[in-house]
């Protein structure tokens, strides 16, 4: 049974990269293709360290799963924010009709 759900963690981890590319190609603007990008990778990465969890066989793997996924659940949301912050520093303009909020 762990099997099964490690497996479709697997899967829904994999639709999730396959989503977020998706965006990457999709999206019209900088901003939005990598906040498409940003969210499947954190959800992909999130699922796929699940299944590993439910796969490994001792706690101190199981440990250091959840600090990996910990750290990338703190950075990656972070960096995608300051890259996106940093070109609109810089003048990097979104797609007509985008309303940025200001602060």
């Amino acid at each position: 049974m762990i099997r099964w759900i490690a497996n479709i963690c697997f899967i829904g981890s994999f639709l999730a990269f396959g989503l977020g590319t998706l965006g990457l190609f999709r999206f019209p603007d900088p901003y939005t293709r990598m906040h498409g990008v940003g969210m499947g990778d954190t959800l992909g990465v999130g699922l796929a360290g699940l299944g590993l969890f439910l796969l490994s066989p001792s706690w101190a793997l199981r440990i250091k799963l959840v600090v990996i996924l910990f750290l990338f659940w703190a950075i990656n949301p972070t960096m995608s924010h300051l890259v996106a912050k940093a070109g609109l520093i810089h003048g990097v303009q979104p797609l007509k009709g985008t309303r940025l909020i200001k602060g």
